[in-house]
């Protein structure tokens, strides 16, 4: 949390000495302190907010949040307090309190760079791009520092500006020539541009300014995939999944590379896939009679969603709309539902096998968050082959589905696949897939890395799911 030096001088003693203790690792001993002191003068501000830089350090998230709550109210125009009280939001997932809550301090502190660079930031959760790049600039006109060149860029690639976000990445360059996330941000970039040799240098020089820095790493072995480079490319992606563990896109791309080295798919993928999808059947949860009045009102939501945007950026949806995270802000009926998921991911959970070594089975989480967002898709709509990057498990449940599900030629529209590459890689092999009829009330689970599209169908009825990543905060 945001602190004061204990070398300022207009601190008085007692604050320097808990600073001290705290500086010197003796935590218990300044709690003491800090709690003596503020039995003395209940409402100093100041205090409140040490002690909850302290309690905050041990979880005890509660009291830290009512401490910089009372901290506010008696010193609304002190910057600090804010900017901690965020951080808990934030912490603890609660990201719509923590967007409203820095939207009301951005509104305070209009020239502090921290605040508007972190209100940039939720806002580029949000896909809100536009905000978030009407933030950064803010923060950069204020004096942010070079990173938030990088995030700049980040947004403005997001909206496809590829030529402005090269020039942000090579400002933040100028500003900081060892910034590895703005040469990283700059090797995506270029990509996008096709100039993929300058894109494999900008990544090596991020890995080797930060060799711990594996998101680079894994963009470089992509970069030579694509250059034609496959052997390298898989010996790449090995190497990350060997020291840095459960890397989505080296666990995704792997087979893919060497396939396009050998001419065809690793014996036993498909296997492999079919064991690794799980389908689920979800319970009504407490206030609902049945699925089928679960999802009717979940389709009510969702059809009503503001969220909702058509074709967003950087999807994979196409002929169809996306909402936010509508976990982000809680209502109802998707409250209902997290908790009727969570029963069924938990119990999940506990039927895992640890499989050391293995980049989904190698762990399995005891504690997560959600993310949870609802597609609905017009005729002819689909999602093109992606993962999601974020999470560690992800899935999708079906509120929805037209009549015409399994029609067409091979009796598959609507259907979802596993395991075919996404449309811009030319394969120099046969790809093996699973193939998957979805059913109204039941979820497919699988790991976060395995490619999977839906097939297109027709007719007049919508299409409507809710996806969902699995974040994991800590493990068994």
């Amino acid at each position: 949390m945001t602190t004061q030096s204990p070398e300022a001088p207009a601190l008085p003693e007692h604050y320097r000495e808990i600073l001290a203790l705290m500086n010197e690792g003796r935590r218990k001993v300044a709690e003491e302190r800090c709690r003596a002191s503020l039995a003395e003068t209940p409402t100093d501000a100041d205090l409140m907010a040490l002690l909850a830089s302290i309690v905050v350090e041990r979880g005890e998230l509660r009291e830290a949040e009512a401490l910089l709550k009372r901290a506010i109210g008696l010193a609304p125009t002190e910057p600090a307090p804010w900017i901690n009280l965020g951080r808990i939001f934030q912490q603890g997932g609660r990201w719509g309190e923590a967007l409203t809550h820095y939207e009301h301090a951005a509104n305070l502190f209009p020239t502090h760079p921290q605040i508007a660079a972190t209100l940039g930031q939720l806002y580029q959760r949000a896909n809100r791009f536009a905000d978030a790049e009407a933030q950064y600039k803010a923060a950069i006109e204020n004096g942010g520092p070079p990173a938030v060149h990088v995030q700049l860029g980040m947004v403005l690639l997001r909206q496809d500006r590829v030529d402005e976000a090269i020039a942000a990445f090579n400002t933040a360059i100028g500003l900081n020539p060892n910034l590895a996330a703005a040469y990283g941000n700059l090797g995506n970039a270029l990509q996008k541009k096709g100039d993929l040799p300058a894109a494999a240098a900008a990544y090596e020089k991020a890995v080797a300014l930060n060799p711990k820095d594996t998101i680079s790493y894994v963009s470089l072995g992509m970069a030579q995939l694509k250059l034609g480079q496959a052997r390298e490319a898989a010996e790449i992606f090995e190497r990350a999944l060997a020291t840095h563990g459960p890397e989505r896109r080296a666990a995704a791309w792997l087979p893919y590379a060497r396939a396009q080295e050998f001419g065809e798919m690793p014996a036993g993928y498909r296997a492999e896939i079919a064991e690794l999808v799980s389908r689920q059947h979800l319970e009504a949860p407490e206030g609902y009679a049945s699925m089928a009045e679960l999802n009717a009102a979940l389709a009510s939501a969702l059809a009503e969603d503001p969220t909702t945007v058509w074709e967003p950026l950087g999807k994979a949806t196409r002929k169809g709309g996306q909402t936010g995270l509508l976990l982000d802000n809680p209502r109802e009926p998707f409250t209902s539902f997290e908790k009727a998921l969570r029963k069924v991911i938990d119990a999940h959970f506990d039927s895992i096998k640890l499989q050391p070594g293995h980049p989904y089975r190698g762990m399995v989480p005891k504690t997560y968050h959600l993310d949870l967002w609802g597609t609905l898709l017009s005729e002819g709509g689909h999602q093109h082959s992606h993962i999601h990057v974020g999470g560690w498990m992800s899935g999708v449940y079906y509120v929805s589905l037209p009549a015409t599900l399994g029609h067409g030629s091979e009796g598959k529209d609507g259907w979802i696949e596993f395991g075919h590459p996404p449309p811009e890689f030319e394969a120099a092999f046969e790809p093996q897939t699973v193939i998957y009829e979805p059913r109204e009330g039941e979820a497919f689970f699988f790991p976060s890395y395995l490619f999977h599209r839906t097939l297109p169908f027709s007719g007049d009825e919508r299409r409507i799911s809710l996806a969902f990543d699995v974040k994991p905060t800590s493990w068994r």
